[in-house]
């Protein structure tokens, strides 16, 4: 059993520190590439999107406190079928935050250390050397994290107030020092038009980085009065972290000197590049402030690192505490974390090193998986406003007839502008895990496993659905059968149909059902 020994202020800033990471030192470069100027609108875009996919979950963690939230949400709302395919897309996507992170961490190294990572093309990739040096920088955050949550969060608030400053004051100073405002309309504010500033929102890291406040929900059932203190450490981290991106993302495409433009943003590369802002720094001749950048690219992706090591350790917990994984997972230290949690999420983080040695490549896989496991966030919400009617909210969300099919179309939306490169990568992703979980239902001792194959009616049409429209439509190595434009009307239609769906498949709320939902820990 978890103790609730995170304060109101531990959570917020776990929540601004997982926003605040490898995002800001790349995602203004990579977005500036993909969409030009109008990476701006893709900030507060994406910004606006994860409010309202956030404000389900406010409400289901303001009425459920648990530990790992996003597994045990749709266990209640749709049965063990469903909740395993989510929790499983969530706890992949968890544990890949650690490696992506201390890839940017040795990106930016790579300027002072080149065997870190070599060039491919115009991406970075990890050397062998890199990927060693990367092992030991994740065993130390694993080390830090089997002495307690308590350490974790005190490490975190220091490091928070670095990942706030640093941005805020590198803004300042390039704008200050060299701003051209010309280079917001060199080409035109939006070169590459609106499908640019689309795809930049997985791509570029957009997506990735205002995800980042999943720590809070997972971190739920070990907060004081999290009813209140959830909510509040959700919303106000995004409403914070949009404006700083907003801020950074402006000083990027001013400070950019204007012969770097002469072939279009698209074409925008630059000595140093693979640690974007140093490196317009250096151009710039502002040597002591590359070393700043230099060190906070060290600090901050550590720092992000470290907060998702505790989160992804807490999805393990709870995907234990539905049936999916063995009981040793939830097995506790002297200092109350899940030690053999910790160590299975840093071997399998090891291992995706190897598919996705970039950091782009794995932001955008990252972005896929998340998204659909929040998909089922506002699908829950609405089965819960029935089956678990008599739960106190304290945060409730309005108009969850429009507010909830909105924001399980908008987690379609940000799947299918990952493109079908991607989307079929997640797709065998959730075919192996039902291996796995065909294997461990056959081999399981203890406790009966009953799938409730009712409740997923519509988790395989919807997948089905989804894959055959990211393969028709145009981004990320689709068809173009679908043009583009039209896919939006596609995927609303189908996102419709699929809620409906769900609704009419939950665990219906009758006698028996509601007292197995009392009964299941809520810790």
């Amino acid at each position: 059993m978890v103790k609730r020994s995170i304060g109101p202020m531990g959570i917020l800033l776990a929540a601004v520190g997982g926003i605040i990471g490898s995002g800001w030192l790349f995602g203004p470069y990579y977005a500036s590439q993909i969409a030009g100027p109008a990476a701006l609108i893709s900030w507060a875009v994406g910004g606006i999107l994860m409010i309202f996919i956030a404000l389900t979950f406010a409400e289901l963690t303001s009425m459920l406190p648990v530990v790992g939230g996003v597994a045990r949400f749709s266990h209640f709302s749709h049965g063990p079928l469903v909740s395993f395919t989510m929790s499983w897309c969530g706890w992949i996507s968890s544990i890949v935050v650690a490696p992506i992170e201390t890839m940017a961490l040795l990106q930016y190294a790579a300027n002072y250390i080149p065997n870190l990572a070599r060039n491919v093309g115009m991406t970075h990739e990890l050397t062998p050397f890199g990927i060693f040096i990367a092992a030991i920088i994740m065993l130390i955050m694993c080390i830090v994290n089997a002495y307690g949550i308590r350490l974790v969060t005190k490490t975190n608030a220091i490091i928070v107030v670095l990942k706030l400053g640093v941005p805020i004051f590198t803004a300042i100073i390039l704008m200050s020092s060299s701003f051209h405002g010309v280079n917001f309309t060199t080409e035109s504010f939006a070169p590459y038009g609106i499908k640019g500033v689309l795809a930049a929102l997985p791509a570029a890291g957009v997506i990735f980085s205002f995800i980042g406040y999943n720590p809070a929900i997972q971190l739920a059932g070990e907060s004081k009065n999290p009813q209140k203190v959830i909510p509040i450490a959700i919303i106000g981290s995004l409403i914070i972290c949009i404006f700083l991106y907003l801020l950074v993302q402006a000083a990027f495409i001013g400070s950019v000197d204007t012969d770097l433009l002469k072939g279009g943003w698209k074409a925008l590369d630059f000595k140093g590049d693979s640690g974007p802002f140093a490196g317009i720094a250096r151009h710039m001749g502002l040597i002591w402030l590359a070393i700043i950048l230099y060190i906070d690219a060290a600090i901050s992706p550590f720092g992000t690192a470290l907060i998702y090591t505790s989160a992804a350790a807490r999805m393990n917990y709870a995907m234990t505490e539905n049936g999916y994984l063995p009981l040793i997972m939830q097995k506790l230290n002297k200092k109350d974390a899940p030690i053999y949690a910790i160590g299975l999420n840093y071997i399998l983080g090891l291992i995706l090193f190897l598919p996705f040695p970039g950091w782009q490549s794995m932001v955008t896989f990252l972005v896929s998986a998340f998204v659909i496991s929040y998909a089922v966030g506002p699908i829950s919400l609405v089965a819960l406003r029935h089956s678990m009617a008599e739960k106190t909210r304290p945060f409730k969300l309005p108009c969850e007839k429009i507010c909830a099919p909105l924001a399980f179309y908008i987690c379609n939306l940000l799947a299918f502008w990952t493109g079908w490169a991607t989307l079929y990568k997640i797709l065998i992703l959730i075919a192996i895990g039902y291996l796995f979980l065909t294997f461990y239902k056959l081999t399981k001792h203890g406790r009966p496993l009953k799938l409730n194959f009712i409740g997923a009616l519509w988790l395989f049409p919807y997948f089905a659905g989804l894959g055959m429209i990211s393969y028709l439509g145009t981004f990320g190595g689709g068809k173009g059968m679908i043009p583009f434009g039209w896919d939006f009307f596609v995927l609303f239609l189908f996102s419709i149909v699929i809620f409906i769906l769900a609704y009419i498949s939950r665990i219906k709320p009758t006698r028996p059902s509601e007292k197995k939902v009392q009964e299941s820990p809520v810790i």
